[in-house]
């Protein structure tokens, strides 16, 4: 499997790192400014505190970008040690730079509602979103971090197909399961996946840190078919982390794109 992924650290001003992950053409934009001096309405007394807006492509965030916002929030919360900088802030900005073809079903109100293409899409774009965070996250170097996130979509179009990896928005029309799985790569903790060794060389232990794997309304699913879909997402997910590790070999380099 060759995933369709490019990485690029665009040094955007006035922040302390920034990085644009795309899967195709779905493109998101993370910038991260911090550890700085937080409100006292807003630090912590013990550990530094996230702030982080996400951003559509057009017209004002909404409650689809809260609800993305509070589960980003979350995952990069897992990933960080926000004890290192207690009583500050770290600002987290997230663009979409990609639209969506069709408004999501879960935010439609007519009835008899599928999750589907459009579905499909949310869990791209919030899969790339994540990854653009943790690339911003490591260009900026000033937030210790417990590993590299990386985040993948995985579909199922029916119970009885195999779950698969999502990789560009012009997939399947239809499926019966979807969501975007987290893991952290690089953990050295009890309950994590052993490492492996990957087409381009070795891929650290992981865990699973955040999903929103869902099925279609009326559908269920078993702890097994989650399980095979997280196996699916794991093995793309360390693809991506082979990426994301090229990519910081070359900036190192003096290219900051991959």
């Amino acid at each position: 499997m060759t995933l369709p992924v490019h990485i690029a650290f665009d040094g955007l001003s006035g922040v302390d790192g920034s990085a644009r992950f795309s899967f195709g053409p779905t493109t998101a934009l993370a910038s991260v400014s911090g550890p700085i001096a937080a409100r006292p309405a807003t630090e912590h007394p013990a550990r530094a505190t996230i702030d982080l807006h996400v951003r559509p492509l057009s017209a004002i965030p909404g409650t689809t970008q809260k609800h993305v916002a509070i589960a980003l929030k979350g995952i990069l919360e897992r990933a960080c040690i926000l004890a290192q900088h207690p009583r500050t802030l770290i600002q987290v900005v997230v663009q979409a730079l990609s639209p969506l073809s069709s408004t999501p079903s879960r935010m439609r109100t007519d009835a008899n509602v599928d999750t589907g293409e459009a579905d499909v899409e949310v869990d791209l774009l919030l899969a790339a979103q994540i990854n653009a965070c943790s690339l911003a996250l490591l260009n900026a170097g000033s937030i210790p971090m417990r590993g590299v996130v990386c985040a993948i979509a995985v579909s199922q179009p029916n119970a009885t197909s195999p779950p698969r990896v999502v990789t560009t928005s012009g997939g399947p029309s239809h499926a019966e399961y979807t969501g975007c799985f987290a893991f952290l790569f690089g953990v050295d903790r009890a309950h994590t996946s052993m490492g492996g060794t990957g087409a381009s060389g070795p891929i650290p232990p992981s865990k699973s840190i955040w999903t929103n794997y869902r099925a279609r309304p009326g559908n269920t699913f078993s702890a097994t078919a989650l399980e095979e879909a997280e196996n699916v997402a794991l093995e793309g997910a360390a693809e991506v982390w082979m990426k994301i590790k090229g990519s910081l070999r070359a900036s190192f380099a003096g290219d900051g794109q991959s």
